[in-house]
């Protein structure tokens, strides 16, 4: 039952999912599920707490599978161990990700919290050991937190990945020796054309004036209803909860928006818009290479910081299969860009431009997933300080000597 529910919650989220459902999955009668199990909600929290114990455990093992290996190959194995367990428990993953319901009780929100001081304290050491940064390095921090979030939530960024080890080492071999053969300079790079291209692609980015209480009635509800998804979920938010937060009655509400599909259909699309035009700005100007990917880092950047909200719906919600039209066409529009990235890697790769340690259809997506991370939630990091960050690691490689 409990493996039954799992899955349908990384399937389905869990506002999405009755005990209907998962009685039917657990071939049951509804009523013997409750024998069980009280609620749906003391089937997450048991399913939370499988995964913090068995993070504990996969914590004091590798306190002593990794103590004595180097420290390049120790990042490696954490990255494998973590991204595994993470694969493992992909139901939980998913439960962590969105803020619970308002009626969720406080047992439903302690439990979605982690804690794996053990974890913390091998991938503090362990980056700090591969270069000798230090402790007070800003590079050092943020390689541990594109450590920790990678992993710990491998499940949700690389959904449907077969095989959670050799993504691990991808993103490994990434971070620590980058994807670039022979970089450029910083000057030459701030001087590309697929720089100034994707400069130019974010001047057109519309601008935010409903974030203003005083913007009109509509824009006041497309903002809030934006807001309620990043935190619960397009299923666990109800169009009585857009318009309280919007300000608003329903009856008002309704006479500007159609539905609440509707309001999502605009949200996804504007970001999608937005950010294909910026994407393919990056990956169409100048020789493919590292201006390329150096272009497509500002734009993930910008994007994150500027789309935090519709970022954080997506990286759960979306899939090809979904039953809501927004969702689906997001997802396919992804898969359209990631095969722009691939055949870029394809050709840089056939010029010895970028290195070819593995095929672009397996690093396409763990190059953008890297690139995506919401690191402004590691110490405030500026725009300029995670672009260069990203030089270091995704192109020149964290362990490159003077990188």
């Amino acid at each position: 039952m409990r493996l039954a529910a799992a899955a349908l919650f990384e399937r389905r989220g869990y506002a999405a999912t009755t005990m209907t459902h998962i009685a039917d999955a657990s071939g049951v009668l509804p009523g013997s599920l409750y024998h069980h199990f009280g609620s749906k909600e003391e089937i997450a929290v048991e399913i939370l707490k499988r995964f913090d114990q068995d993070l504990g455990s996969v914590s004091a093992q590798l306190a002593t599978s990794a103590a004595d290996l180097a420290p390049e190959d120790r990042f490696r194995h954490l990255m494998r161990e973590v991204a595994s367990l993470s694969f493992r428990h992909g139901g939980a993953v998913h439960l962590r990700y969105f803020e619970p319901p308002t009626v969720a009780t406080e047992r439903l929100r302690e439990a979605q919290q982690v804690h794996a001081p053990g974890l913390e304290r091998m991938w503090k050491t362990t980056v700090d050991d591969i270069t000798g940064d230090g402790t007070g390095s800003e590079n050092a921090r943020l390689l541990r937190f594109a450590l920790k979030n990678l992993t710990l939530d491998a499940a949700a960024y690389f959904q449907g990945h077969p095989d959670p080890a050799a993504v691990a080492d991808d993103v490994s071999e990434l971070l620590l020796h980058g994807i670039v053969a022979d970089c450029p300079s910083d000057d030459e790079l701030d001087r590309s054309e697929a720089l100034k291209a994707v400069e130019d692609a974010l001047s057109t980015w519309p601008s935010r004036p409903e974030k203003s209480v005083d913007g009109d009635v509509r824009t006041r509800i497309i903002a809030a209803a934006r807001t309620e998804f990043a935190r619960h979920g397009y299923a666990a938010t109800t169009i009585r909860d857009i318009a309280e937060r919007a300000g608003v009655r329903m009856a008002t509400l309704y006479r500007r928006v159609e539905s609440k599909e509707a309001i999502l259909a605009e949200v996804v699309d504007a970001f999608s818009t937005s950010l294909d035009k910026a994407f393919r700005a990056a990956l169409t100007t100048g020789e493919p290479g590292a201006a390329s990917l150096d272009a497509l880092a500002k734009m993930f950047v910008n994007a994150r910081r500027r789309f935090r909200e519709e970022s954080d719906i997506l990286q759960i919600e979306h899939a090809p299969d979904s039953d809501l039209a927004p969702l689906s066409r997001y997802a396919r529009q992804t898969q359209d860009r990631l095969r722009l990235l691939e055949s870029v890697l394809q050709r840089g790769m056939a010029k010895g431009t970028l290195r070819s340690f593995a095929a672009p259809q397996a690093i396409a997506d763990p190059i953008r997933c890297v690139f995506w991370l919401a690191y402004q939630d590691s110490g405030r990091t500026s725009e300029a300080r995670t672009h260069a960050f990203l030089r270091r690691t995704m192109l020149r490689g964290y362990m490159t000597p003077n990188s």
